[in-house]
C-alpha cells in the first residue's frame, strides 16, 4: 500500500511539472533571440513614426538643468538639432539664421534590455557627454555628465522614457507637433528663456493665512530656494528645469515651504510667474543691488580678466602651485568668490586634489548720509570661516602663503581689505561683475557667472605640446 501511495505521489508530481512547463511554453512561444529582435523592431518603428521627429528633454548632471534636443530617426541614422548652450557651442542657429542640424549613425541593440546608442560622434548631441566640455562646464574628465547610451524604460506613440546607461538620469521624449517647425520651436524656447530668466527671485506662497516669501536664485537651468526645514534650520531646495515655449518644467516636482511645485508658466509680465496649476504660488523676479548679487552667488575667476595688481599676485600662486603636489605641479582647476554655503562667504579654489575655502567679509559701503551704495563693496578676510581640509591647517597655510593661497586672495581682501566699485552687463541677469579697486585702478577683476575651468588657461598646463 505504501509503495502504491509513493507511486501515486510521483505520478502526480510529474503531471504537475508537465502542466507548468506547458504554461511556460505558452507564455514564451518564441525563443529569446526572436523576442529580442521583435523588441528592437517595435522600438525602431516607434522611433521612426513621428513625421516631425521627437523632442528630447535631455539632462546630464541635473545641476546644469535640462535642454531641448530635436531628433528624427530614419533607418540607422538620426538627425539632431538643439538649443544654443554657450557661445562656442555649434548648436542653435547659424550665421544665416537657420537652425543647425547634424546627421549621424545610431543603433538599437540588446544589453540587459533594449539600448539606444548614439554610437557615432555628433557635435550637438555629444556636447553634453564629452569628458571635457568645450565651454569648461563641469569637472575635468566628466564634463556635464551626460549619456549617449540609454536603456529603454517604456515606449509608446505618445512618450518614450529612457535612463542613461552610465549615469541613470531620466530622459523623456515627446513627438513634435507636425505643424511646428524645428526652427520655430527652438526660437520660442529661446524667447521664453530670455523673458523669464533672472539671477534672483523671490518665491511667494501661502502657509495657511500667512504670506511667506522665500529667497530664490538660478544657476544654469536650476532654481534654488533658501528654505527652512521643520526644525527651522536653513536648507536649500534645488529644482532643475527645462524651458519650453510655455515656461519652466521641473525635472521632478519639489516641495518648498510645504507646497509642491512642478514648474512655472510664462506670463504676460516679467514681474512674476505663477506655479503650474497653482496661481497662489508666484516666482517674483528681482533686480537686487550689485552688492547683493555678488554676495549671494558664486562668481568665477580667470587670470586673464585681472589687472596688473591681480596678475602679479596670481603669478606667485602660479609659481607655488608648480611644486605643490609632491614637488610637481598641482594644476588650478577653478577659483571663485561669493556665496559658499549657509555658513559663510568667501574665496574657494581647487588645485590638483586639494581644495581650499577662505572666509571673507563682504561689507556694504554707505554714503555720507548713511545710505547704502549698492554698487560698492569692501572685502576683508574672515579667519573665523576658514575651512580646514583633511590634510592641513588652513589658517597656517594662509599665513605662510603655502601654495600661494594668500597671494590668490590678496587682490580681493589683502592687507586691511579693498573697496571696489561694481559694474555689470545686465542688472537682472548679469553674466559678469567687474570689480575696480577705488584706491588702485590697476587692481580690477572681472568675475563670471558661469564656471571658468582652468583659470590660468595653458599657463599651468605642463603637458601642452
Amino acid at each position: 500500500m505504501k509503495k502504491l501511495y509513493n507511486a501515486f505521489i510521483m505520478l502526480f508530481s510529474i503531471l504537475s511539472f508537465t502542466a507548468c512547463v506547458t504554461e511556460v511554453d505558452d507564455v514564451f512561444d518564441k525563443n529569446a533571440s526572436q523576442r529580442v529582435e521583435e523588441a528592437i523592431n517595435d522600438t525602431r518603428k516607434i522611433l521612426e513614426a513621428p513625421a516631425n521627429g521627437w523632442r528630447i528633454e535631455y539632462y546630464g548632471d541635473t545641476s546644469y538643468g535640462g535642454y531641448n534636443l530635436l531628433v528624427k530617426f530614419e533607418g540607422d541614422s538620426v538627425l539632431v538639432a538643439g538649443e544654443k548652450v554657450a557661445d562656442s557651442h555649434k548648436a542653435g542657429f547659424g550665421a544665416d539664421g537657420k537652425l543647425l542640424k547634424e546627421k549621424t549613425h545610431y543603433k538599437i541593440e540588446q544589453s540587459m534590455g533594449v539600448v539606444i546608442s548614439m554610437d557615432e560622434y555628433n557635435s550637438i548631441f555629444h556636447y553634453f557627454s564629452a569628458p571635457k566640455n568645450e565651454d569648461g562646464i563641469g569637472s575635468a574628465g566628466e564634463g556635464m555628465d551626460g549619456d549617449f547610451e540609454f536603456r529603454l524604460v517604456s515606449a509608446t506613440a505618445e512618450k518614450v522614457e529612457l535612463k542613461g546607461k552610465k549615469h541613470d538620469t531620466k530622459i523623456v521624449m515627446y513627438p513634435m507637433d507636425e505643424n511646428t517647425s524645428w526652427d520655430q520651436y527652438i526660437k520660442e524656447v529661446g524667447e521664453t528663456q530670455e523673458f523669464m530668466s533672472s539671477r534672483s527671485y523671490t518665491l511667494s506662497l501661502k502657509k495657511g493665512e500667512e504670506e511667506v516669501e522665500i529667497p530664490a536664485g538660478s544657476s544654469y537651468r536650476r532654481l534654488y530656494f533658501r528654505d527652512k526645514d521643520e526644525e527651522g534650520n536653513a536648507t536649500v531646495v534645488y529644482a532643475p528645469y527645462i524651458v519650453t515655449p510655455k515656461g519652466y518644467t521641473f525635472y521632478n516636482p519639489v516641495t518648498v515651504g510645504g507646497v509642491e511645485i512642478s514648474g512655472f508658466d510664462k506670463a504676460d509680465t516679467q514681474e512674476y510667474f505663477e506655479a503650474t496649476g497653482n496661481n497662489t504660488v508666484k516666482l517674483i523676479t528681482e533686480v537686487p543691488q550689485l552688492f547683493t548679487t555678488l554676495t549671494t552667488s558664486q562668481w568665477f575667476i580667470s587670470y586673464e580678466d585681472m589687472g596688473e595688481y591681480g596678475k602679479a599676485q596670481w603669478n606667485v600662486l602660479l609659481e607655488k602651485l608648480g611644486k605643490a603636489d609632491n614637488n610637481k605641479r598641482a594644476r588650478l582647476y577653478y577659483a571663485a568668490i561669493g556665496y559658499h554655503s549657509s555658513k559663510y562667504q568667501g574665496f574657494f579654489m581647487q588645485a590638483g586634489n586639494e581644495s581650499y575655502n577662505g572666509g571673507m567679509v563682504f561689507s556694504p559701503v554707505k554714503d555720507e548720509n548713511g545710505n547704502t551704495l549698492g554698487d560698492r563693496v569692501t572685502i576683508t578676510r574672515d579667519p573665523r570661516a576658514e575651512n580646514n581640509s583633511k590634510n592641513c591647517d588652513e589658517k597656517k597655510k594662509y599665513q605662510k602663503n603655502v601654495n600661494g593661497i594668500k597671494s590668490a586672495m590678496d587682490p580681493f581682501c589683502g592687507g586691511f581689505g579693498h573697496t571696489f566699485q561694481l559694474e555689470t552687463d545686465n542688472l537682472r541677469k548679469p553674466t559678469y561683475i567687474k570689480m575696480t579697486d577705488v584706491n588702485d585702478p590697476t587692481n580690477w577683476i572681472i568675475v563670471h557667472a558661469d564656471a571658468k575651468q582652468f583659470p590660468f588657461g595653458d599657463l599651468d598646463n605642463d603637458n601642452k605640446n
